[in-house]
Formats: structure tokens, sequence, C-alpha cells
């Protein structure tokens, strides 16, 4: 008997995403083209050879392009069943792709610019494992996108959702505090340096550089450098928070599961499934920091950015740069308790550690700028500023460091705090941390320390907290719940079904200098299903 899933028809995708494809890279080439068009005619190539082989090119690599989208449009299709909804490419080889439909937890939309006007959009899936390929459909009608959704989300697609936050323009102010601002004024001034060097230009720009930049002092010249680059740098994050944030509008369903839109030039319209939430991270980096900000990420089951396919992962921010009362509320209204400001300490010995990592940096800086010095004794000063301002800026960031460096264990939540220049704060669910991991380096164990990681489903799936003493580790340890009943040692000359449920988890085979492993004693319950 035949099954009646197996007559569901496959599905082709929609004819349009050829045209968005030529439209979109039609129009990159032409803006490189412009740029490489100016400089063929700088070094001397005539009007016309530059039209030839730069409307060529953009030609050329358009009717490619066109082809490729074409094969692929004829060699790939789709198929939703009762079941599980599977992708089949057909072309050389075959590849088939099957997702089961109880493990699809997020649903992604997006569309460019291009693609919103041709009403196509493109359906991105993340399934519970969090890792691997993501299941990928580009591109559909809007129509049939919004129905695919509807299909697999069910009544979450279209259940009433509450406003948690929306865009307020005057966040704005947050954006160029970040570091990315001076990382795209230098990058600016490289790729100046790397258009003259495709045209062989390097020199005519150094020798321009020097005639007009010649009469003027150095000292005066490098601050209007630093100053270019910070502009520049500027007016590039300021572009990338509004395309990326446009619109934006973050709700919350019934059930717990969220809803976020935004996107300018691409469009995002993302739904985090409620059940698979195991927590948030709060990011505080050093310039938003001082000016009282902070972006609020989730920490979700099939929310993780694989390492080099950045381009298909599912994006787990949820607030973007903006107050920290704004994204602090927010995290409390998804944990269903506020964030703890006051968090616990760690030892002097782990402050201690953080200014003695400042000390040999500084100290390594020094060795560095003597060696101009003992050739030219008149640059005695480059060590002396070195020792000054790398100790200073070294001892501050130790300072701060070991001020933030923190964490809390509270009725529901773990809540772990490290870093000074990208400070974040990670609040997990005690039910939700599946397992402790300890390690101790050789200087560590010297000091009486240890890096406690607790292990969760969601996101990168281990949260590091360096530098911890025996008792904090105890008391985080012992905070995961039931989980931990399988690893109970029983009392020697026992059964380990006579074993009493009270025990001793061993999390550290000691150290070199012989001092007694770090155990962890906990009253232990009845297992439960994880």
């Amino acid at each position: 008997m035949n099954d009646p899933e197996s007559e569901v028809p496959w599905q082709r995708l929609d004819v349009r995403t050829i045209a968005a494809s030529v439209l979109a890279l039609t129009a990159v080439l032409l803006g490189i083209g412009v740029v490489v068009a100016v400089g063929l005619l700088l070094v001397g190539v005539s009007p016309g050879w530059v039209l030839l082989w730069v409307g060529g090119g953009v030609v050329v690599l358009s009717a490619l392009i066109a082809a490729t989208e074409w094969i692929r449009l004829r060699t790939t299709t789709y198929r939703l069943d009762a079941t599980r909804i599977e992708r089949r490419v057909r072309f050389l080889g075959s590849s088939r792709t099957s997702l089961a439909r109880e493990r699809i937890r997020n649903v992604e939309l997006s569309a460019d610019l291009v693609q919103r006007r041709l009403g196509i959009a493109e359906v991105k899936l993340a399934t519970a494992d969090g890792g691997g390929e993501r299941f990928q459909l580009q591109a559909l009608d809007r129509a049939v996108a919004d129905a695919l959704r509807t299909e697999l989300l069910g009544e979450r697609a279209t259940a009433e959702t509450g406003i948690l936050a929306r865009i307020d323009w005057g966040w704005l102010r947050y954006a160029p505090v970040s570091l990315a601002t001076g990382a795209i004024g230098l990058a600016a001034y490289g790729v100046v340096f790397q258009v003259f060097d495709w045209f062989q230009a390097v020199p005519v720009l150094i020798a321009w550089l020097g005639t007009s930049a010649g009469a003027i002092p150095l000292v005066v010249l490098l601050p209007v450098l630093v100053v270019g680059a910070i502009v520049i740098g500027a007016i590039g994050t300021l572009a990338v928070y509004l395309e990326g944030w446009w619109g934006y509008r973050l709700g919350r369903h019934e059930d717990g599961s969220l809803d976020l839109r935004r996107g300018l030039l691409v469009s995002r319209s993302t739904v985090f499934d409620g059940d698979r939430l195991r927590g948030v991270t709060l990011h505080e980096p050093l310039g938003l920091r001082r000016a009282g900000g902070a972006r609020l990420d989730v920490i979700a089951v099939g929310v993780k950015a694989p390492e080099g396919d950045q381009q298909n992962a599912q994006s787990p921010a949820l607030v973007p740069a903006a107050p920290r009362t704004v994204g602090a509320e927010v995290a409390g209204t998804i944990l269903g308790a506020p964030v703890p400001d006051a968090l616990r300490s760690h030892p002097p010995a782990a402050r201690r550690k953080r200014f003695l990592r400042a000390g040999l940096l500084t100290a390594a800086g020094v060795l560095l700028a003597v060696i101009p010095a003992l050739f030219m004794p008149t640059l005695w000063w480059i060590p002396v500023l070195t020792a000054v301002v790398l100790g200073l800026v070294t001892a501050v960031l130790a300072q701060d460091n070991s001020r933030g460096l923190g964490h809390q264990v509270t009725d529901r939540h773990v809540v772990l705090r490290k870093g000074s220049l990208f400070r974040r704060t990670d609040v997990l669910g005690r039910d939700d941390v599946l397992g402790w991991n300890l390690t101790r380096s050789p200087f560590q164990r010297r000091a009486g320390l240890g890096t406690v990681v607790a292990a969760s489903a969601g996101g990168s799936g281990a949260f590091r907290l360096p530098d911890v003493d025996a008792e904090q580790a105890r008391a985080m340890m012992t905070s995961a719940g039931t989980v931990w009943e399988h690893l109970q040692v029983g009392e020697p000359g026992l059964p380990a079904e006579a074993s009493p449920r009270s025990g001793t988890i061993q999390v550290s085979a000691g150290n070199a200098r012989g001092r007694r492993p770090w155990t962890v004693e906990r009253d232990g319950a009845a297992p439960r299903d994880r």
C-alpha cells in the first residue's frame, strides 16, 4: 500500500529569484565598475577601452549569475507533508535534506530590497540541535513563505503578540561608541591604499601626501588622521545600525515565544520558540558601558552562529545597543525575574591575577620599545612613554575586569558575569543547565582558583566563569538540580542501589602541591527526564 505522504507533490522555487539575484549583483558590479573605471582613466586608459572592459565585465558576470540561478531553480524542489519538510537538489549528483516538523524551533523570513519589490522572500529554519546546516529555501513567493511559516509554527504564527520593545531613534547615540568605530575608520584608510595599489598608483598617493601634508607638523597631522578615522567609523556604525534595526519590533506570544521584526535593506522576521529559550546574554562592551548602554541576545536551542557559516546562521540579537534599562527590562520579562545587578564578587586572588597579567603585558611592551633605543640613544623616551601609557591602560583594564567579575545563584537562575573590553552577563535557568565542568590551570591551582563552565543546550553550549574559589564552585555546581543525580558517588562498601541519595561529586583530581581535591556535596532527589 502506498504511503499517502509520498504522493505530496514537489514544489519549485519562485522564478523571480533569477531577476532578484541578477539585479542585486548588477548593482554591486556597477558600484565596483565606477571605481575601476576612474582608476583606469587616471592611469591613461582610453574611455573606449574602459567602457569595453568595465561594461563587458558587468554584462558577462550578470549573465553568469543568471545562468547559475536558472540551474538552481530547475534543480531544486521542496515539499511539506504531515511529518517533515524536505528539499531535493538534482544536478550532476543528487542530495536530499529532510527536517522533522516537530524539531523545527525557529523560523526566519528575510527579503532584501530587490526581493521585497518583487514580492519574494527567503525562508530559513533552525532545528533543536543548534548545529549543522540551516535549512534554507531561496526564494519563495511572499504569500507562500508566510503560509509555510504559519503551517510550521501553528498557532504561534497567528497568536496575539504583546510588544516588549520598539525602535527609539534616540538609541542612535549608542552606535558610534562601539569598538567597531575605530576599526571601520582604519579599514577605510586601508581600502583607499588598496584601490591605489590595484592601479600601481601608491607612489603617486604618497607623493601627494608628502607635498600636501609636508608643511603640517606631525603633532597636528596625527590628530587630524585620528579624528578622520573616528568620523568615518561613526558614519559607518550609524549606517549599519540603521540598516539592521530599521522598523525594529520585539513581541512576545502568550506561550512565551518571541516575534522579532527588523531590517531596512534586508527585512527579517524571526520567531523563537518559547519552549526552547534557555536564558539571555547582556553585552556591555567598554564604550557602550561608559555611555550607559547594553545589547541583549537570546540563549535558545537552535540559535547558534556556526563557525564559517555566519551568512546562514540565525542571529541571537534581541535588543540593539540601547539604554541598559531597556535591555534589562526586556530580559526580566523573558526570564520572569529581574536581572540582578549586585553579584557575588570573586576572591582577591582573582584580582591579583589580573594585575599580574597587566604587569607582564606592560613589561613585554617595554622590552619591544627598548630595541630602537639601543640603536639610537636619542630615542630613550620611547620605552619610558610606553611604560607609562601601557602600564596605565592595562592597570585600568585590570581593575575594571576584576570589578566586573561576579556571579549569583537565585531561586530560578544562574548569573555569570566577566570581561572588561567585552563584558557580558549570561543569565541561565537553573533547570536549563545540563551540567558543570571545572578546569584548573597550574597558575590557578597555585592561587586556589578554578574556571567553571555551565553546559546548556542553547547558544554556544558552554558558558565560562573564570577564577572562582572552591566554595563558590560548590555553590554553583550544586545549583543545577536533579540532573546531577547520576554523578553521585556512593559510600565505600555499599552497592550502588544501597548508597544514600546524598553523595559527593568529584570535580577535580587535586593539584601538584598535594592539596585535597575539590568536592561537591549535595542532597539528592529523584532523577527526572531531561
